[in-house]
């Protein structure tokens, strides 16, 4: 039985049924971790049935991408490392499309004595973020646009050309993109689209607008996906942003739309003869514009990421907007009836999904409630007009506007600003102190 056929279960019956009809043997459970990683535990399906959850350590929103364990106001040394409590996400229960016998579960986290939602956890902030939302009369469509680079099992590129949109490229890697696309879609996951892109090794694939938390979770499934097929194939796949010198950058280009109560998307609304027509849509671009450099550490959160923000490069490098146009932050697609969006594109696409999209989300709020002034258009070659505000050139700088910012304590709560900052901080030191091959190539026959 195919997933994407199925109903979203409701109950744990529901579940059962489906497991039992689908031979489901194991649970992946998953959660993700504040740099974006999906975390979680692996329940057998009679275990995730008793409907318990499970419990796992709270500093795993405070540790590096690499487990270890640093002082954060999060989690101290002498804070005794509690646990907090995985409870599934029914609805997102799904068959794996990837392997058999597996089914996939997302979870929300919450505090095992208080059962209020976990005040790290990304996913419970977009969650009441969208509330925020409902309560003004309007619900949040979305897709995520993400590239990738596939390299060989010992992490070697696949190619040193440049061959995007070619259909020969694509029909040389089907094998392997043809997998992920299926394993996508026996998943649950809409695939529209795959193409070569234009880095070297660099893949896209898109995936069907839709609702946010479900875009949302398909964007974290999508990664996972994409990484474990890649290795059934004998490649590996990274969504670091710059892993190739001199290559592209692969992004993370969040298309966003607002509809009321009854399905209408109102940014295709025609209120002023503006190049934004509607008031909703330019209202809401305002907040985005207005607080690009507070989010840069959110959207570009790695040392790899200011690597990939190079003029011309189609990865915009200035607080700017405009139409039909590539080169700038936010590309405004209007007169295209339902499919009149705003493309925010400053993220690169080892961000965390949820924490980028509740960034936007708020910064969007901000726009619709203040009504905030709205810099001009940029038309042409953005790269040309000395006027824009450039973006942060490093990830010191932007974590610092990240930390100084109070629509952050706002948008994020105080608690996860004070440890983001001090895990950042944390990344910062631990590159500054390392020795890297391009110095040691650079000086060691020379000095």
């Amino acid at each position: 039985m195919g997933t994407s056929s199925l109903t979203a279960p409701a109950t744990l019956e529901d579940c059962a049924r489906i497991a039992q009809a689908n031979g489901i043997h194991t649970m992946e459970c998953f959660f993700t971790d504040t740099w974006g990683l999906p975390r979680g535990k692996m329940l057998p399906i009679e275990q995730f049935l008793t409907g318990a959850g499970f419990s796992i350590a709270q500093v795993a929103f405070s540790w590096d991408m690499r487990s270890d364990i640093h002082p954060t106001p999060w989690a101290q040394m002498d804070s005794q490392f509690p646990d907090m409590h995985a409870v599934p996400d029914l609805p997102t229960f799904r068959i794996a499309g990837w392997t058999e016998g597996l089914a996939t579960v997302m979870c929300d986290m919450e505090d095992p004595k208080t059962h209020e939602p976990i005040a790290m956890d990304a996913r419970g902030m977009v969650k009441r973020t969208l509330r925020e939302f409902e309560e003004l009369g309007y619900r949040v469509s979305l897709a995520t646009e993400l590239e990738f680079h596939l390299f060989t099992r010992d992490w070697q590129p696949i190619s040193d050309k440049t061959y995007c949109y070619s259909l020969d490229r694509a029909d040389e890697l089907e094998p392997v993109i043809g997998a992920i696309r299926a394993a996508l879609t026996a998943s649950g996951i809409t695939v529209e689209a795959s193409n070569v892109e234009y880095g070297q090794s660099q893949i896209e694939i898109n995936l069907k607008y839709g609702d946010t938390m479900t875009m949302l979770d398909n964007t974290i499934l999508f990664r996972h996906v994409v990484r474990q097929v890649a290795r059934q194939h004998g490649y590996n796949a990274t969504f670091m942003a710059k892993p190739i010198n001199g290559g592209a950058g692969s992004g993370l280009h969040i298309h966003q739309s607002l509809c009321d109560l009854d399905g209408n998307n109102v940014f295709a609304a025609k209120d002023s003869d503006e190049p934004i027509h509607s008031d909703i849509m330019r209202r809401y671009l305002s907040g985005l514009v207005a607080h690009q450099l507070d989010l840069q550490a959110i959207a570009m959160p790695t040392i790899n990421d200011y690597k990939r923000i190079v003029d011309y490069s189609f990865s915009p490098t200035q607080v700017c907007w405009g139409l039909d146009n590539r080169m700038v932050g936010v590309r405004c697609v209007t007169d295209a009836g339902p499919g009149t969006r705003l493309e925010v594109r400053w993220a690169a696409a080892d961000a965390n999904p949820y924490l980028v999209t509740q960034g936007y989300l708020q910064a969007g709020l901000d726009g619709l409630r203040n009504e905030l002034p709205l810099q001009a258009m940029s038309a042409g070659d953005p790269h040309a007009d000395p006027t824009l505000r450039r973006i942060a050139s490093s990830l010191n700088e932007s974590v610092q506007n990240f930390a100084n910012s109070p629509f952050n304590k706002e948008a994020f709560g105080g608690i996860f600003v004070d440890t983001y900052t001090a895990m950042q901080q944390t990344e910062l030191a631990a590159f500054a102190a390392h020795v890297t091959d391009w110095e040691f190539n650079r000086y060691h026959d020379i000095l």
